[in-house]
């Protein structure tokens, strides 16, 4: 078996960092951060009070071979076996300094405060301006629009009380 060689040069494969932070903040960079605050935000664990030690069903014998009869049992047990994974404590501290910068910069600009927390949550959750204009009506450009506006006026207020870029 013969096996080919495949040469790349440096100039044709330049890997571009998905996460580059640059020098100070920027409109894309701080709807980045945005859209991580708010996936950091859905990995938290949402407690509706007390923790549970027990499962939330005990389930007999005669439970699972019902279960199994109907094709239900392979998916009962992978939710069983789930695991959540966590933030860590920096990801947690990222979020918080983070998730604030909409309502402290964009306060009098109410237009601009919705649709930047709108498209983050949307890209958070890997869809579009065009899911959020379905949702809240309009169209997906002025969301985009309205954004990317807000994005560029946090990021003066960002620099302006010299934040630390992340």
């Amino acid at each position: 078996m013969q096996q080919a060689a495949i040469r790349i040069n440096e100039e044709e494969f330049q890997p571009e960092l998905l996460d580059e932070v640059p020098p100070r903040w920027n409109g894309p960079h701080v709807g980045r951060r945005l859209c991580d605050a708010m996936r950091t935000l859905a990995m938290l664990p949402m407690g509706g009070g007390g923790s549970a030690a027990w499962p939330a069903y005990c389930y007999e014998w005669d439970d699972l071979l019902a279960q199994q009869a109907q094709g239900e049992l392979e998916r009962t047990q992978a939710l069983q076996n789930r695991i959540r994974l966590l933030p860590s404590s920096r990801e947690v501290q990222r979020m918080e300094a983070a998730i604030c910068w909409p309502a402290e910069y964009l306060a009098p600009l109410a237009h601009l405060l919705r649709a930047v927390n709108a498209v983050a949550l949307a890209h958070s959750l890997d869809r579009d301006s065009g899911w959020i204009a379905a949702k809240r009506g309009g169209y997906a450009d002025t969301w985009r629009e309205r954004h990317d506006q807000g994005c560029d006026i946090i990021a003066r207020g960002l620099r302006s009380c010299r934040v630390s870029v992340f």
